[in-house]
């Protein structure tokens, strides 16, 4: 097999950091969510909200203080989100049978969901953020860079040992899949290249589904896919791949995330 590193460089944190100031949004800091950071850090989980390092769909994601050094805190915004994409997740999993059907209804179950879903993939061992706490349209968790300045994502830096990164997301779909759970949304958008030598953590797990889902299977076929064909891009092949996980999860232990 051909093995070609990237030729792609480290883009420079302190631009990362300037660059990215304009995703303020005054939407994001609407009054209830302003009430919560402030109960966050009466509470002694923050210190402060510092600056934004990410703007999704749904939410913006920020770089925050803590006693203890530093976290990430997501904040879902209410009014302009993609609800129907969040219902499209959320219907099917027996973790959320009862939910208020308006939007901040919908929004807070699913930060719930990724709550809970963080953790499943700690105790699966897979690499993601640790998660802190969470409430509401906020997630607190645990803030993946150096020296204060976020890591980035596997598109933006590409991978300088592409076999071994492609194997252990691999391995990552594995764990989860026979754990009773898929992330759905596996690619180099959601996932950090974190620590030296750098390796790969799955982020944006809300969206993940119990292996019980309709279209549990149907996600990790999605999700394999896109391991393979991104990192095809530097000559790696995997065949078999899928199946080797699809048999990972005949022998998988029962989904526990339906008692949490």
């Amino acid at each position: 097999m051909t093995r070609r590193e990237s030729k792609r460089k480290q883009p420079e944190r302190e631009q990362k950091q300037m660059k990215e100031k304009y995703l303020i949004e005054s939407e994001v800091f609407d009054k209830p969510t302003m009430l919560l950071l402030s109960e966050f850090i009466k509470n002694g989980v923050l210190r402060s909200v510092d600056y934004p390092i990410e703007k999704g769909k749904e939410a913006n994601v920020f770089r925050a203080t803590t006693p203890d050094g530093y976290a990430a805190v997501k904040i879902y915004r209410v009014e302009t989100g993609n609800f129907q994409r969040m219902q499209d997740y959320i219907n099917g999993d027996p973790r959320f049978t009862h939910i208020s059907n308006d939007k901040r209804g919908i929004v807070h179950a699913w930060v719930s969901k990724e709550f809970r879903n963080l953790r499943l993939c700690q105790e699966a061992g897979v690499n993601v953020p640790r998660p802190i706490a969470f409430k509401n349209n906020v997630l607190v968790m645990q803030f993946l860079g150096e020296q204060g300045i976020p890591d980035s994502t596997l598109q933006a830096v590409g991978s300088e040992e592409p076999e071994r990164h492609c194997d252990q997301l691999l391995e990552m779909v594995g764990k989860l899949w026979k754990a009773g759970f898929v992330h759905a949304d596996v690619s180099e958008f959601n996932v950090l290249m974190h620590g030296q030598p750098a390796e790969p953590y799955l982020i944006d797990v809300g969206q993940g589904v119990l292996r019980r889902h309709q279209k549990a299977e149907e996600f990790l076929r999605r999700d394999v896919t896109n391991v393979l064909h991104y990192f095809a891009k530097y000559g790696v092949k995997r065949e078999g791949a899928l199946e080797k996980i699809l048999a990972m999860g005949k022998n998988g232990q029962k989904e526990k995330a339906d008692a949490d």
